[in-house]
């Protein structure tokens, strides 16, 4: 028997009936792809877990496994995916950039945000859960459940100015943010940031998590900032069971 990749879950997530979800780190199995994971290790059909061209933007999309071939990927480009179809999921793929995981008490939707800092600053997380109060009123943000998972933390994640004025202009950003070593350079938490934004949009601190610890300076999970690879990334996905 293969072994199984590393993985999170959050407590919070977990609470909530009718979704499954995980944060992936590495797998030991090299050559394992994403389908072959949601398949083997979780018992999911990977066709019905849709994931997107990640952008770094603001974009938030809907996902219907049945719109174009899902099969392969879709080829839609944005930074959020949100889905309300019983056998579906949504995923996003990082790797230092926060992965943001949603889902309702009561009413059957979820959502994937991937969050870098670009993310971040256009207030990709605001206009996830707006698009989620448009679709299903804006009574429905006070039951959303939310999870940060693995990601680039204040310990590890040195940025320069440009970026440590983008973030100190966010709800909460001053709190996430400590002058670096080197002059002109500091330190961000991407993750406290990320809950900052969350409560920014309605969500109750109760109802949010942070789930998992830094990736840059964690064996367990890819890291662009460690490894200096491109395509070595980690999903994160959440699914409506059946």
């Amino acid at each position: 028997m293969n072994p199984l990749p590393h993985f999170v879950q959050s407590p919070l997530l977990r609470s909530v009936r009718g979704v499954y979800h995980a944060f992936l780190g590495k797998d030991p199995v090299e050559g394992r792809g994403r389908r072959m994971r949601l398949r083997e290790v979780f018992s999911l059909p990977a066709e019905a877990v849709g994931t997107l061209k990640q952008v770094h933007s603001a974009s938030v999309l809907s996902f219907d496994p049945g719109d174009g071939d899902v099969s392969r990927g879709w080829k839609r480009e944005g930074d959020a995916l949100w889905t309300d179809t019983p056998g579906t999921g949504v995923g996003v793929h990082t790797a230092d950039c926060v992965p943001i995981l949603l889902a309702h008490r009561e009413i059957p939707f979820a959502a994937a945000i991937h969050a870098g800092w670009r993310g971040l600053a256009a207030g990709i997380v605001e206009k996830t859960v707006h698009a989620l109060a448009a679709r299903f009123g804006d009574v429905a943000v006070g039951g959303i459940v939310a999870a940060a998972g693995p990601c680039a933390r204040g310990c590890c994640y040195e940025v320069g100015g440009e970026t440590a004025e983008a973030l100190h202009g966010l709800p909460g950003g001053p709190g996430y943010l400590r002058r670096g070593k080197a002059p002109g350079k500091w330190t961000a938490d991407l993750q406290g940031i990320a809950l900052a934004a969350l409560s920014n949009a309605g969500i109750r601190s109760v109802q949010a998590e942070a789930a998992g610890c830094c990736t840059i300076c964690s064996p367990l999970f890819h890291s662009f900032r460690r490894e200096k690879s491109l395509t070595a990334r980690q999903l994160g996905f959440i699914y409506i069971r059946d």
